[in-house]
């Protein structure tokens, strides 16, 4: 199928107006109107219903999307890849990682490729780590760094690079910052601050504390919120001790090791296994494999 019909398709699931994709694509209305009919034809199914808000996916629609969707992003992909090879590897690379591989690897890595290729154009997008990925396996990021989830894509190579263990971070007011250990019974006395619910970190705590216990927990969507919280006496949190280092050194907060492998989680390195390596590709996979920890 050409792909000008599918860009045309997945625009029009996006704008819900022809008009918009017309512009994007510069061609007129009534051919985008003809693509759409030609793929209706070509498969015999009903694409859109229309009404006083724009087009809307029927059924058959919503299932041809979630393929076209990826065949148009594979398109750019190759596209970027042959512009790579073709202008001295000006071209484009797209990061994503979740919040503690953003904070321990991404600084670094993004010198490196702007250093060693100035003219390529790199973005960075920091959301969880399941969201980062399915944009890898969607073709929407080219690597991502997650923690892990324990739930594989298999349309993803995951490498380890590194490994983080879980402390019980809270204000040296906190009355928990007089006792020489910490338990679970202690723990669940408390409110607890969680990153967001759809955070890999809420899977390993509440699987830590067990199943059956009845925790007390308020999510936030922001580290720098929920270390600042803590430095009111009240809360605790389970964080990485890399993420609130200035505050141990600066005494605001305090941590207690919990010794236990079960709170030890892998980060990893993500791409697809369908992805064919260009000069940068192969840049980046060396730089953070060195950059292991």
């Amino acid at each position: 199928m050409n792909n000008i019909k599918l860009q045309a398709f997945c625009l029009l699931v996006e704008y819900k107006k022809l008009a918009p994709v017309a512009q994007q694509l510069n061609i007129t209305k009534p051919t985008v109107s003809f693509h759409i009919r030609s793929i209706e034809d070509e498969y015999g199914i009903q694409l859109f219903r229309t009404n006083g808000g724009g087009y809307r996916l029927t059924a058959a629609g919503e299932g041809l999307y979630h393929y076209a969707k990826q065949i148009v992003q594979l398109h750019k992909e190759m596209t970027h890849f042959i512009e790579d090879l073709l202008a001295g590897h000006v071209g484009s690379i797209r990061l994503g990682a979740s919040g503690l591989p953003a904070h321990i690897f991404m600084p670094e890595l993004i010198h490196q490729i702007s250093t060693a290729y100035p003219a390529i154009q790199i973005s960075f997008i920091v959301k969880t780590a399941p969201e980062i990925e399915e944009l890898v396996a969607q073709h929407e990021l080219d690597f991502g760094f997650i923690m892990e989830t324990k739930l594989e894509n298999p349309l993803l190579v995951y490498e380890t690079i590194g490994e983080d263990t879980f402390v019980l971070a809270f204000s040296p007011k906190h009355e928990l910052a007089s006792k020489q250990s910490v338990t679970k019974a202690d723990i669940l006395q408390y409110k607890i601050l969680l990153h967001t619910s759809s955070s890999s970190t809420n899977h390993f705590i509440e699987q830590w504390l067990g199943p059956q216990s009845s925790m007390n927990k308020m999510e936030l969507d922001s580290i720098s919120t929920i270390k600042k919280m803590l430095t009111f006496g009240t809360t605790i949190a389970f964080l990485s001790a890399s993420l609130i280092e200035e505050e141990l050194r600066a005494g605001s907060l305090v941590k207690k090791d919990l010794a236990d492998r079960s709170l030890t989680r892998k980060i990893q390195f993500i791409y697809s296994n369908s992805r064919l390596d260009s000069t940068i590709d192969t840049f980046v996979k060396t730089a953070i494999r060195q950059l292991q920890i």
